[in-house]
């Protein structure tokens, strides 16, 4: 049994190391927006390689500038405040109504019997203190989702920004011809050559000058007998 108890005791203290020593190695890009890491087991916001605490102030300076997300954050503060004040109004109505019910004991060691206005009064108080403490967590799961809603709320009002230019890089310069080969020769660049020229058009010779009136024909001879 010890030694049971031994190894329990051990796993637990691991256990407990383990999640205090747990971080994220990624570090969101710094967009404006708020993200949501774990450092040292704990949740953490981040906005712009700034980091705040996952509580009521780190909220509040988180989304400072939105009014909307502002509105979000304050209402996550009263709904934990009320839950706060809740819990521990309700875990002491539960013990005080545990004690009112306890029964006295006399000085043989027996328990005296309890009264009717002390049954009734501890049963108030414990029933009370119960009641308490499930209101706390009604406004628990309220103030989470107005931590939710705070977050969203402002990255939905966060304008995109464009990603940065890429770096200029200057050109490199040509490796040095090896030893020994000399400096190397470039080659002229080439000549173009003349189009041949087209030959000259010839001109088209003149029609020959035509007499007007033609000369008349000479006369016909008679052919002899």
């Amino acid at each position: 049994m010890l030694l049971r108890r031994s190894l329990t005791a051990v796993a637990s203290a691991a256990l407990v190391m383990h999640a205090g020593c747990a971080s994220t190695s990624y570090t969101p890009r710094g967009d404006g927006r708020i993200a949501t890491v774990m450092e040292d087991g704990s949740p953490v916001l981040m906005k712009d390689g700034k980091r705040f605490p996952a509580g009521v102030d780190g909220l509040r300076d988180a989304v400072a500038g939105n009014p909307a997300a502002e509105e979000h954050a304050h209402g996550y503060s009263q709904a934990m405040h009320l839950s706060l004040a809740e819990n521990l109004i309700g875990l002491g109505a539960v013990i005080a109504g545990a004690v009112v019910v306890a029964p006295n004991r006399d000085a043989a060691g027996n328990d005296l019997p309890v009264s009717r206005e002390r049954n009734i009064a501890g049963s108030v108080l414990f029933f009370g203190g119960l009641a308490a403490i499930i209101v706390a967590g009604f406004h628990v799961a309220s103030a989470q989702s107005h931590y939710m809603d705070a977050i969203n709320v402002y990255n939905d009002g966060v304008l995109p920004r464009l990603p940065p230019p890429a770096a200029w890089r200057p050109p490199v310069p040509p490796l040095p011809p090896p030893p020994g080969s000399g400096t190397p020769q470039m080659a002229p660049p080439p000549v173009p050559e003349p189009s041949p020229a087209l030959p000259a058009p010839q001109a088209t010779p003149p029609p020959p000058p035509q007499a007007y009136p033609p000369p008349p024909l000479p006369p016909v001879k008679p052919a002899p007998n």
